[in-house]
């Protein structure tokens, strides 16, 4: 009986002192991870050698029993800030072989149905539905819906739908509906719908919609549409519709409208439109608030010019806009609208002589176009003029069938500053056609004649004179 009570006390001793070695092994790793046991359960240390025996029969001793209280230890393991997931496959939004929550997931490939997305990724997102990244996308994302990265993107976005970055760009965007980068862009958008950039824009906008370039840039815009910038813009707007920029450092050129408030280059449309002008606007229509250039075009229009301003008519501020009256050998009776800037300048002219006894009563409707030259209260104007002549009445059946083209030299006086005294001398030449000769009583000096085509041409040249008034 001694002996096996003293085996089952050594067992019980073996067992006590295994588990104390436990959880010593136990708490090791947990001391190492930074995590200790709570204060609640302490560890129990059991001795490591078996009590001693005594004798059950004697009763001189008891046996103590040995206990320990389990050791109870935790550990926690700190969430990482990302998840590297090497292929992302998505059904549905956040719900995807990357987990429920895809928000902290950094891929290089990202395909999905409807929807992807993840933190950032380092490769490729297509989508039939739509690609978001948050934190920005380095690669490639294809979508038949949209694309949006709210961090940087360096490569490509493609959509049939949009295009969205929210900050800075950095490569290419196409899209067959709207691409817009609010934090800037250095690259290419392409669409056919809408391009807006709001910040500083390096590169090109393409689009068969409208380009916008809110905060201005340098590149180009082309678009089939619209071309607008709020800010500077330096560089290209070409568009078959309207070119708009707050300030323009480059060139505009539009089968519409080009409008800049402040333009350093040059406007080339159907009708350009600017501000403070230190270059050329050139097209049917040029208007212009202060011009210190050229305008080119048929009608011009500029509240103050330093420059010059060549068209049919020409509108300008401090310009020349006067009314001539005078008498020559064509006609007793003469009057003409003069319209320019300081030195070119627009005849618009129109004459009449009463007949008499020997001449036929007559018209002339005619257009010239001159130079001006300036001294101090005298002028000289060099102009070259077109009319028609007509008998009767004007536009008769038949009538008009010749051209008058006069050479002229005019002097003036500014006797005040809206009163001059004009006087000059003219070279006429008068080519008459269809046999149409009917005009030998025109001049009054020496004529030189030629008629050619059988008679049906017939040529005049000589001199003449004017003499009238300028107010």
């Amino acid at each position: 009986m001694k002996r096996k009570i003293s085996v089952v006390a050594g067992v019980m001793a073996a067992v006590v002192a295994v588990s104390a070695r436990a959880e010593e092994a136990s708490a090791a790793p947990a001391a190492e991870q930074g995590v200790s046991a709570p204060a609640e359960f302490p560890v129990a240390q059991a001795p490591l050698s078996p009590a001693p025996l005594v004798d059950a029969t004697t009763g001189a001793g008891t046996v103590a029993a040995p206990s320990a209280a389990p050791a109870v230890a935790t550990s926690a393991q700190a969430t990482p800030d990302e998840v590297y997931v090497p292929i992302s496959l998505t059904l549905l939004p956040n719900i995807s072989t990357a987990g429920m929550h895809t928000g902290n997931v950094v891929t290089n490939y990202s395909l999905g149905l409807l929807a992807t997305h993840a933190k950032r990724v380092n490769g490729l997102a297509t989508s039939l539905g739509a690609n978001w990244v948050e934190a920005g996308l380095s690669g490639v994302q294809m979508t038949v819906g949209a694309n949006v990265s709210r961090g940087p993107v360096s490569g490509a976005q493609f959509a049939v739908g949009a295009n969205v970055a929210t900050q800075d760009l950095v490569g290419i965007q196409q899209s067959a509906g709207i691409n817009v980068v609010r934090g800037g862009m250095e690259g290419a958008q392409f669409g056919v719908g809408a391009n807006i950039t709001g910040g500083l824009m390096n590169g090109a906008q393409f689009s068969a919609g409208a380009n916008v370039a809110s905060a201005g840039g340098v590149g180009a815009q082309l678009g089939v549409g619209a071309n607008i910038a709020g800010a500077t813009f330096r560089g290209l707007q070409a568009t078959a519709g309207l070119n708009v920029a707050q300030e323009m450092t480059g060139l505009q050129m539009s089968s519409g409208v080009s409008s800049a408030r402040k333009l350093d280059g040059a406007q080339l449309s159907i009708i350009n439109v600017g501000g403070d002008i230190d270059g050329a606007q050139v097209g049917i229509v040029n208007v212009g608030g202060r011009v210190d250039g050229l305008q080119l075009g048929v009608i011009n229009v500029a509240r103050e010019s330093e420059g010059e301003s060549v068209g049919l008519m020409s509108f300008v501020g401090n310009g020349q806009g006067n009314l001539q009256l005078w008498g020559g050998d064509l006609a007793a009776m003469n009057a003409a609208v003069k319209f320019g800037g300081k030195h070119l300048y627009t005849l618009l002219t129109v004459g009449f002589n009463p007949g008499s006894d020997t001449r036929r009563r007559r018209y002339l409707l005619g257009a010239a176009f001159g130079a001006h030259i300036p001294m101090e209260r005298f002028f000289i104007d060099m102009d070259v003029m077109g009319s028609s002549v007509h008998d009767d009445r004007l536009f008769k059946d038949g009538d008009g069938e010749n051209i008058l083209g006069q050479l002229r030299l005019v002097g003036g006086w500014q006797v005040a500053r809206r009163f001059a005294l004009i006087g000059g001398i003219t070279g006429n030449t008068l080519v008459t056609m269809h046999g149409s000769d009917r005009w030998e009583e025109l001049g009054i000096g020496p004529e030189w004649k030629n008629v050619s085509d059988n008679g049906r041409t017939t040529v005049r040249v000589w001199p003449g004179f004017l003499l009238g008034v300028q107010i």
